[in-house]
């Protein structure tokens, strides 16, 4: 077709269907109408490509949905918002895939410019009330560009750049608002016939001079730290980061994992807390982390810090003041590889040998903690959170996926393949978890996925949403929800604001509870999931391997686990 016959609707379908985007998730309003009707044309003339349209019942879940995709895949996704109200329901998922660096083109209808009777002007009620001043100021902060749609003859231009800023380093959500009636319009004819252009290049490795420099200290070093958090986002990062771990003879530790960022069986790694071990460190080299520890665990002065990231003084934090000696900033990748090199010709190999045989006694240890603590915890009622992560990790194949969003505890898995794990953004904007577990199952669909949800996150999830987008996609995946009837991380705060206050010692924490807890297996059941509710530890193997089934058969499933 040539550009004079499709409408900018059209144009735009057919421009982000050429870049490769697989998928347009939205949740639709009045201002849907000419997609729906570009989607409809094409489908009867056999016209593409352009994205597939996937109908979600709520903006979070669309969001999270986009943002599981992109996660599992690397590819670009699109979502479709409605105008003002839709953008308000979106904003936390914007925010998580902001701070994630999640490349996302987030497009909203703009209410109708136009009063005049002509297509797509202003012929609804609310076409007045849902107008705003400035519309993508309520996201305009967690974004990396925003922009109008003005000009029928801008479509393909606005949509190359909006996508080639999604996708550059630091990676990122855009906004495109969409006024209806320009939709309407006759696209103008291209310019020229010029494809989509090729996504932007790597981002380069830190100076040479800087390498050297921490080489120099990796070499002074008896007991060198790693600290990572997201490394993973890249999966190539996990060799990288195990290569250049293996050279310097550093132990890891992941904090607040958002990824499988190192191999968890890896005899270097020593789990996910770093306050056991980083008093030992006599440097700190933090990769991938904007939160390496907290202020009260704050490390000895003179023991120097390494930071290697893309942005590694984090700057689109309004506050951040963490200690950095060396900043190593560009791609983790290059930067690491070059760090290797830089090393082993600084460490003679044979020294290394009784660093590592501590590091692996230490490794071992730390599992051996992780496991006498699920084991011990095998006959509480209601359930061991720890254990019955024990129980989920037991029960993964090999090739499976962990999307957490509370609370399965990472030291009770043994993940050691890149994206294997995916934890929330470090904003936790809660609902997360639910759609982008579907995301991530829509990228990997030969992958078993498991996503954990607390009872607060699969309420947020907007769960309704979620199973029907399930059941209307055959999307086959085990929802885990750790019960617990109460805000978990709410008491928790209070208990570390006031560890000896009225709360503490009266046990009464108003606003955190959850009860009486609704019946959600018969919320996953009433949209076609098989379910069940289980309370009793020496049920729950058999619970698990029989959801699973389920799973394998191609049905989505739910066990709701009443946890301590």
């Amino acid at each position: 077709m040539n550009g004079s016959s499709l409408t900018v609707a059209e144009a735009l379908l057919l421009r982000l269907g050429n870049a490769g985007v697989p998928y347009l998730f939205a949740n639709a309003g009045t201002d849907a109408a000419p997609l729906i009707e570009a989607y409809a044309h094409f489908d009867a003339e056999g016209i593409g490509p352009v994205p597939q349209p996937v109908t979600v019942a709520h903006e979070m879940a669309a969001v999270s949905m986009a943002h599981g995709h992109a996660m599992a895949t690397g590819l670009p996704s699109a979502v479709f918002l409605h105008v003002s109200v839709g953008t308000a329901n979106a904003a936390s998922g914007i925010m998580n895939a902001s701070r994630q660096r999640i490349p996302m083109l987030v497009m909203a209808g703009r209410t109708p410019v136009l009063a005049d009777g002509s297509p797509g002007s202003r012929d609804m009620y609310i076409h007045w009330a849902q107008e705003s001043f400035d519309q993508a100021s309520m996201v305009r902060e967690y974004t990396r560009w925003d922009y109008e749609l003005r000009y029928a003859r801008q479509v393909n231009e606005v949509v190359d750049r909006a996508l080639a800023l999604a996708t550059a380093d630091p990676a990122g959500p855009v906004y495109l608002s969409l006024p209806r009636e320009l939709l309407t319009a006759p696209a103008a004819p291209a310019a020229d016939s010029r494809p989509p252009p090729s996504g932007p290049a790597s981002t380069t490795a830190a100076e040479l001079s800087a390498i050297a420099r921490v080489a120099d200290l990796v070499a002074g070093s008896s007991d060198p730290l790693i600290i990572t958090n997201s490394l993973g986002r890249d999966s190539s990062a996990v060799a990288a980061l195990v290569e250049f771990a293996e050279a310097a003879g550093a132990g890891v530790v992941e904090v607040f994992r958002e990824r499988m960022s190192f191999p968890s069986s890896h005899p270097q790694h020593l789990g996910f807390d770093a306050v056991p071990v980083i008093e030992d460190a006599d440097l700190l080299i933090v990769v991938e982390a904007d939160v390496p520890w907290f202020p009260q665990d704050e490390p000895d002065p003179d023991v120097p810090v390494v930071h290697i990231g893309l942005d590694p003084i984090r700057r689109e934090y309004p506050m951040w003041s963490f200690p950095i000696h060396i900043a190593l900033g560009g791609c983790p990748v290059h930067t690491l590889e070059a760090l290797t090199a830089a090393v082993k010709g600084r460490i003679a190999g044979g020294s290394l040998q009784p660093r590592l045989s501590r590091l692996a006694a230490r490794h071992e240890e730390s599992r051996a903690d992780a496991r006498h603590r699920a084991e011990a915890a095998n006959l509480a009622r209601p359930i061991d959170p720890a254990f019955l992560s024990r129980r989920i990790g037991d029960a993964l194949v090999p090739d499976g996926i962990v999307i957490n969003e509370y609370d399965v505890h990472s030291d009770q898995l043994r993940l050691d393949r890149p994206g294997s794990y995916y934890g929330p953004s470090a904003v936790s904007a809660l609902g997360w978890g639910f759609g982008a577990a579907l995301g991530v199952k829509l990228g990997e669909p030969d992958r078993t996925v498991v996503c954990a949800l607390g009872d607060g996150a699969y309420i947020f999830s907007n769960p309704l949403a979620c199973h029907l987008a399930a059941e209307q996609l055959r999307i086959a995946l085990l929802v885990v929800v750790f019960n617990n009837s109460s805000w978990k991380a709410v008491r928790t705060a209070v208990r570390r604001v006031a560890p000896d206050g009225w709360a503490e010692t009266s046990g009464n924490y108003p606003l955190t509870d959850l009860s009486p807890s609704p019946a959600f297996a018969e919320v996953a059941s009433a949209c076609g999931a098989y379910a069940e509710e289980v309370d009793d530890p020496a049920e729950l193997q058999g619970a698990l391997e029989r959801a699973l089934l389920r799973v394998r058969e191609g049905r989505q499933a739910l066990l709701d686990v009443r946890t301590t």
